[in-house]
């Protein structure tokens, strides 16, 4: 029966679809190239045909002939990977544990990450009456090592944090939290992580302005002082959440009071102008700040004076092993937060009995006396007495001479003044100077060179009215304790006067 040309119709347009569809089909192509890519499926799924089971699997004892086709190889390598993959996991975890750690080290050998420098970047872009761009920063390096070694910092510049310092800051605490952000085991809590303690007004305006500089990067900064409402400042902190705050330390005590703010999770604890608060009156509202904040935190101190009288507030201040970071390569800078005392004594006699006292109030498990050799056999006898441990120590070597130990463990060092090393000074907290000094360079020598690891470096020097080497002395040694801020004696303030004359 004839067909009708609807349905040749129907068959032709049938072959025409089947021929486009070929054409458009990725997977008509040649023979050989369907069978390459036919085994790279296979070899991706783990699945090989006899035929590449035979060709690439050598006989083994286990399978001698092959039976298993590879498959003995490809289950081994599914194990090696799913080996790496447990390990590269706990790797991870591991990382996450001790991140700060493993950062540190990194961070110490290349130095800050590229995310401080945009920080940097930003805040330069705000200001453009800058001597040098802020990444040139020697102080800024060191803070960022500093900040990481976790340790606290005191600036000793006798000056208040100047714009450098304060971006350094303020872009290292901006990295620390982006980098804890990204830890799932350490999220942010809803304290601020940066807490800035300014005297005044003023100041906590300039700190704000390059904190500004970073809201671009999503961090935000609140200033809270007296010049402004105070239900409109815990206001606009809890609906701002900021992850700064620079504020002064009788407003901050009011906003906390009234549950304003909670401090108990910052991270970082900044207190500029150590001296201008004392003077005012805020360093017990400093000291209850501190106290509030019951999280592991860092504590940086600006101390703008070199008064010997506030060194007790720093140390108050400061955890026990501490960075001493600088503008100024000053002696006064070098020699901040040690009390230099002289005693001036009438004679020999009383020097000795004066020493004997100060080796009766001193507190530190480490005296370290620097003396001339000859005056070692009296200085160990008074020694032996008190019962100190005795360490003679020069360049070639050193002995304990026994002694019954005192109570609580002290141990007394003697150096020889013509010998002695300021590179291992670096951890002496008390120096005893018995015989004084044959130099001014020395005494400067020894006085920068100790307690640099510590706010509680204590230099007592021994001297009679008359010795004629100290006498030509007193003019350099009465200027260096004016910078200081220590007491000079009135007789040696005598003397440098008569020798001016």
């Amino acid at each position: 029966m004839a067909k009708g040309d609807d349905a040749l119709a129907r068959k032709k347009n049938k072959s025409n679809r089947k021929k486009m569809n070929r054409k458009n089909d990725s997977s008509a192509v040649s023979t050989r190239i369907a069978a390459i890519i036919a085994a790279k499926k296979r070899r991706q799924t783990g699945k090989r045909s006899m035929c590449q089971g035979m060709c690439f699997s050598l006989p083994t004892p286990e399978d001698p002939f092959n039976e298993k086709l590879g498959k003995v190889g490809i289950a081994k390598k599914k194990k090696k990977k799913v080996k790496s993959r447990d390990a590269l996991s706990v790797n991870k975890s591991s990382l996450k544990k001790s991140s700060r750690d493993g950062d540190e080290k990194t961070r110490k050998i290349h130095g800050p990450r590229k995310f401080v420098m945009l920080c940097l970047s930003d805040i330069e872009s705000s200001f453009h009456d800058l001597e040098k761009p802020l990444f040139t920063s020697i102080w800024g390096i060191e803070f960022w090592k500093s900040f990481h070694s976790g340790k606290d910092v005191v600036d000793t510049s006798g000056t208040s944090s100047s714009l450098e310092q304060i971006a350094w800051i303020v872009s290292t605490a901006t990295d620390a939290i982006s980098t804890r952000e990204k830890e799932e085991e350490n999220p942010l809590s809803n304290s601020p992580f940066l807490l800035y303690l300014v005297p005044s007004q003023s100041k906590a305006s300039q700190v704000r302005s390059v904190c500004k500089a970073l809201k671009r990067l999503g961090v935000h900064a609140v200033s809270l002082h007296e010049g402004a409402q105070l239900d409109h400042q815990i206001s606009g902190l809890k609906s701002l959440e900021p992850e700064f705050i620079v504020s002064t330390p009788e407003r901050l005590l009011e906003i906390i009071a009234l549950k304003g703010v909670n401090i108990s999770g910052v991270s970082l604890l900044v207190i500029d102008e150590l001296g201008s608060l004392c003077a005012s009156g805020y360093l017990d509202a400093v000291k209850s700040i501190k106290q509030a904040i019951s999280s592991e935190h860092r504590s940086i101190v600006f101390n703008d004076s070199f008064s010997a009288s506030y060194i007790p507030a720093v140390q108050s201040l400061l955890g026990r092993s501490i960075n001493r970071l600088s503008l100024s390569d000053s002696v006064a800078s070098q020699a901040s937060c040690i009390i230099q005392t002289v005693n001036v004594c009438a004679s020999e006699k009383k020097k000795l009995q004066k020493f004997s006292e100060v080796l009766d109030s001193t507190s530190s498990r480490g005296i370290h006396i620097v003396a001339k050799e000859e005056s070692f056999r009296k200085l160990t006898a008074l020694l032996k007495l008190k019962g100190l441990t005795v360490i003679i120590a020069n360049n070639s070597d050193s002995k304990t001479i026994p002694a019954v130990t005192k109570g609580g463990g002290q141990m007394a060092c003697l150096i020889d003044i013509e010998q002695f090393d300021s590179t291992e000074m670096k951890a002496f907290e008390t120096v005893l100077l018995p015989d004084f000094v044959p130099s001014f360079e020395t005494y400067i020598e020894i006085l920068t060179s100790m307690a640099r690891d510590s706010v509680g470096g204590v230099l007592h020097s021994f001297v009679t009215e008359k010795e004629g080497d100290v006498s030509c002395l007193a003019g350099s040694l009465v200027n260096v304790l004016e910078d200081c801020g220590q007491i000079v004696p009135d007789c040696w303030r005598n003397m440098s006067a008569s020798m001016s004359d």
